[in-house]
């Protein structure tokens, strides 16, 4: 953090904030709908999951898919997935080991989808070198996390029935995993993973729209290249919505295809904009609906 703010003192913020004041506001409202288009199809997609447990409302999937994207916003590690499963346990009256594990499903995609751009990028996009350097390692990460995949598709269980409470560590695990593979069938992993590539094709197209918005031409390559650098932090937030990282990341990214630092900033921060404010506020009004409906004055 302390990097990130000397790097911010060298920044002229005036031409950065030209920069914001003449964007486009036409492209940067498409950006702001194809953005929440893509959160509501990650609601879908995790609805393939809880529909198996009894979840049949899909809306209620998308609208705590919007309050843990909004409590993610503004909180750090990822504390908004804690925030969903609780809403949805609570508002449909399941136990939250349940609603956990198809959470835990559901959050293999991104990982998987990822890792396969970054593969495929490797070959045809000019990737900075952290990321070019890193073919191996994401084969290596993408081979275990298909294999974990496939095992917990094969391996068949019907043990989300079981009604007793499971009183040790070991219980608990065996358990979990029961659930796993009661909800991981063939059917619903590969729409999952359809429903994935239509949610990161959605941010790609997020990130073209708002850098023509913010007048820099990069052309899908680097749309490409930014989208997997600012993605880098997926696993662990170490900062809300992953600020300061994000517009460092977006400035080295764009670097190499002649974006000046303040327009790649400038373009980074209306990213974080078009992403962060919007959801949040969705976040926080589906939030105050939940509350009012589990606890009725």
């Amino acid at each position: 953090m302390l990097l990130l703010a000397c790097a911010a003192a060298r920044l002229d913020w005036r031409a950065i904030g030209a920069t914001v004041r003449h964007s486009s506001p036409p492209l940067l409202a498409a950006a702001t709908l194809v953005n929440l288009l893509s959160l509501a199809v990650k609601g879908v997609r995790w609805w393939i999951f809880l529909r198996r447990i009894g979840v049949r409302s899909v809306s209620m999937a998308i609208r705590s898919t919007f309050v843990g994207a909004g409590v993610n916003n503004i909180m750090i590690a990822n504390s908004g997935e804690a925030a969903r499963v609780l809403l949805v346990s609570r508002e449909a009256g399941l136990s939250r080991g349940s609603v956990l594990a198809t959470l835990a499903l559901d959050r293999i995609f991104d990982p998987v989808c990822y890792l396969s751009l970054l593969l495929v990028a490797a070959w045809i996009v000019p990737l900075p070198g952290q990321l070019a350097h890193a073919r191996a390692i994401a084969l290596l990460l993408l081979a275990l996390v298909l294999g974990v995949v496939v095992w917990l598709t094969l391996r068949r269980s019907t043990d989300l029935a079981l009604t007793d409470a499971p009183r040790s560590w070991r219980a608990r695990v065996r358990r979990f995993r029961g659930e796993l593979t009661g909800l991981a069938s063939a059917g619903r992993m590969c729409t999952a993973f359809t429903l994935s590539v239509v949610v990161w094709a959605s941010q790609l197209a997020t990130f073209h729209l708002v850098a023509r918005a913010s007048g820099i031409r990069l052309p899908w390559a680097g749309d490409v290249a930014a989208l997997l650098l600012t993605n880098a932090g997926l696993i662990l937030r170490a900062t809300p919505a992953n600020v300061g990282y994000f517009q460092f990341a977006y400035a080295v990214t764009a670097a190499p295809f002649g974006v000046p630092a303040t327009a790649a900033i400038a373009a980074a921060l209306l990213l974080q904009v078009v992403q962060i404010i919007p959801v949040t506020m969705l976040g926080l009004i589906v939030a105050r609906h939940f509350l009012r409906r589990s606890c009725p004055v």
